[in-house]
């Protein structure tokens, strides 16, 4: 496609520091079926060959074009793309991640077929090699139109769900670009992408799936998911929460309101668990910090919960530690 030609897609990448990997992402993207379309690679302050790499793909391919910034985060550099995002669609591919060669015909044929606002595709996790990882999925949806209601709801499950994370994330989604520039990624924390969906999923007439297994996400040691220094921030997470019960009472949604709040409580006792089993923070720091929390949820959304589920909650709202021990499951 020249330089000056319409793009139907605007693909976003940002980079940081991932020259082991850029070149396997960039080159799936530059190896694309379809054609018609642009690639913004936002380099977000690298200090390692991420940046010259890109480059190499800039000055290569004449729709793929290089923004270097100063660090700002993964929101930042995704915002900046969408700055100059010029598709009617835009989509988010993470830079040490990778997609098949007919990605973008596949989103991009449901999309036009459809007139959909959003395509969401399926994705398999890899590891460092590119190796798949195999999980317990459970039972994906059928390809086609997805319920609004179902999709929402689904922000409302626990633990690790393959299909909720299919819902939540920016990776693997076609958008409509008016649509996705209305909904900017906060910057400065981490799992922006749950701030993001509830507010962009109510804006959307129509929402599509595809069942076809197109994105690779990796899975590597140190990044910023598995990064076990920066576990305390993993909390702001908690806010996201609290936003969409916001979000259900200001629309009048009282079902998702209350299943929203149902999961507040199971995430609050979740990530308490993760904090100290897996990110081995000590009590001292989690105490206060979880008890005002749960508190805080008891005080204002207690008629949601059974009496033994409160009765359960106010021991952890004394005592997080000792609920860990005697009743987490």
């Amino acid at each position: 496609m020249a330089i000056g030609m319409d793009a139907k897609i605007s693909v976003i990448v940002p980079v940081y520091n991932v020259a082991s990997y850029i070149r396997e992402c960039l080159q799936s993207i530059a190896q694309q079926t379809f054609r018609e379309y642009e690639v913004w690679m936002i380099d977000d302050g690298s200090t390692d060959e991420s940046g010259r790499i890109a480059q190499e793909y800039a000055d290569t391919y004449e729709h793929f074009y290089l923004l270097h910034k100063e660090n700002g985060g993964l929101s930042s550099a995704r915002n900046a793309g969408l700055k100059y995002a010029k598709g009617e669609y835009v989509c988010f591919v993470d830079s040490d991640d990778y997609i098949t060669h007919d990605y973008l015909e596949k989103l991009y044929t449901k999309a036009h077929d459809t007139d959909a606002d959003m395509v969401i595709a399926d994705y398999r996790e890899v590891d460092e090699l590119g190796h798949a990882l195999m999980k317990k999925l459970g039972q994906p949806p059928k390809a086609g139109s997805m319920d609004k209601e179902k999709l929402l709801m689904s922000l409302t499950s626990v633990g690790e769900c393959h299909y909720a994370t299919t819902v939540v994330v920016a990776w693997n989604k076609l958008v409509r670009t008016n649509l996705m520039q209305r909904h900017l990624y906060p910057e400065g924390v981490l799992h922006e992408d749950e701030f993001v969906i509830m507010p962009l999923l109510m804006e959307c007439s129509h929402v599509e799936w595809i069942d076809d297994v197109v994105y690779a996400y990796r899975q590597r040691n140190g990044s910023i998911m598995q990064d076990e220094t920066a576990a305390m921030r993993h909390l702001q997470v908690l806010s996201a929460y609290r936003e969409r019960i916001d979000l259900c009472r200001k629309l009048q949604m009282p079902v998702l309101e209350k299943a929203m709040k149902r999961a507040y409580f199971c995430n609050i006792e979740i990530w308490y668990y993760l904090m100290r089993r897996k990110y081995n923070v000590p009590v001292s720091k989690l105490r206060r910090i979880f008890s005002k929390r749960m508190w805080n949820a008891l005080i204002r959304f207690h008629r949601v919960l059974g009496k033994r589920k409160a009765l359960e909650y106010v021991i952890f709202a004394i005592s997080p530690e000792y609920y860990l021990e005697k009743y987490f499951k």
